[in-house]
């Protein structure tokens, strides 16, 4: 059964939506503030944290930001924001976030919930913007962006890009042939090209190299492969991306076992035996501290530069030792 956060400061939409994925047979949390949708996200790990757009008392991209920023919530959760404003700063802004999608308002419910079931799923959805860095040269756009099937590695850009293959390098390759070939370094140069360009962009090339196509018709061949097409380079790519993804879940499973509790000795058997009352006080002083760490995070962490790495991980250390501790015992018992 996948699981949900539906994040909504009004009740009434809120417990809507929910009830409405419970009929769907989601295990649903319901959130009525950012910093409860953060913390109940980043403690349960849910498939989907379903956010609203508009907040009196804070940011959606903010706090989509904030939860993205922690390696096994990006690695295991998406984030769908409901959204009355979808212009494209606003999605150019999300997908920086680290925001999966992002559905316009008013919601129309059959395709929030086909979306929904496509992210429970881990499928590929089309992120909110294209946010790629990379700039393309010659035949074929070198650059990085997931689920876009011309990308590639970036060191690509050096070895194919523009002046890679030139009369030097078409030469140097003829040289070590035995036999004479009679073929101009011009149509070597465009036939090596073509090669690269089949086995990196697949499909595609063929139809933009088309003259006989009208510019319309070329659009909508291109549209139609896009979803269909596969190149050698992506399907070697995301064999790789697999074998990673299980390497780090059986390091994060490893990783995040949880600590042995400490134990509380009522009889000296050769350890020492943990006070009922300074063990109350340690628990107290610890979450006093962990609430200031939690207090200060959220306005001052942007600000501290290289001490909010530190910050963040004696916030976590804190909570750590909380765990750990189990609560102190009753001094009838």
């Amino acid at each position: 059964m996948a699981s949900i956060i539906v994040a909504d400061e009004q009740e009434g939409r809120r417990n809507l939506l929910a009830g409405t994925l419970e009929r769907e047979e989601y295990s649903v949390t319901r959130a009525g503030t950012l910093r409860q949708c953060e913390a109940t996200a980043l403690a349960t790990m849910p498939d989907v944290v379903l956010l609203d757009g508009e907040w009196k008392t804070g940011d959606a991209i903010d706090a989509a930001s904030r939860l993205s920023s922690d390696p096994e919530f990006n690695l295991k959760c998406r984030i769908v924001i409901l959204s009355s404003s979808v212009g494209e700063e606003y999605l150019v802004s999300a997908a920086k976030a680290g925001v999966s999608e992002v559905l316009p308002k008013p919601v129309d419910m059959s395709k929030l919930l086909a979306q929904l079931d496509k992210h429970a799923k881990k499928m590929f959805v089309e992120p909110p913007a294209d946010i790629r860095t990379g700039s393309g040269s010659g035949f074929f756009e070198v650059s990085v962006t997931p689920g876009d099937p011309s990308w590639s590695l970036p060191i690509l850009q050096e070895l194919l890009g523009e002046g890679a293959i030139d009369d030097e390098f078409i030469t140097g390759l003829v040289s070590r042939f035995d036999e004479d070939i009679h073929v101009e370094n011009d149509v070597l140069e465009r036939l090596l090209r073509l090669a690269f360009d089949e086995l990196i962009l697949g499909a595609e090339v063929n139809i933009e190299m088309d003259e006989d196509l009208s510019d319309e018709e070329r659009k909508i061949a291109i549209d139609s492969a896009k979803s269909e097409r596969r190149s050698r380079l992506i399907d070697a790519m995301e064999s790789q991306a697999e074998a990673i993804e299980e390497e780090l879940d059986e390091q994060l499973e490893r990783l995040l076992d949880p600590p042995e509790k400490v134990a509380i000795l009522t009889e000296f058997n050769g350890m020492v035996p943990v006070d009922p009352n300074a063990l109350q006080m340690t628990r107290l002083s610890l979450e006093i501290i962990r609430d200031l760490f939690w207090d200060m995070g959220i306005p001052v962490r942007e600000n501290l530069g290289m001490y909010s790495t530190q910050l963040e991980d004696a916030q976590q250390m804190v909570v750590d030792c909380l765990d750990a501790l189990p609560e102190a015992p009753d001094e009838e018992e």
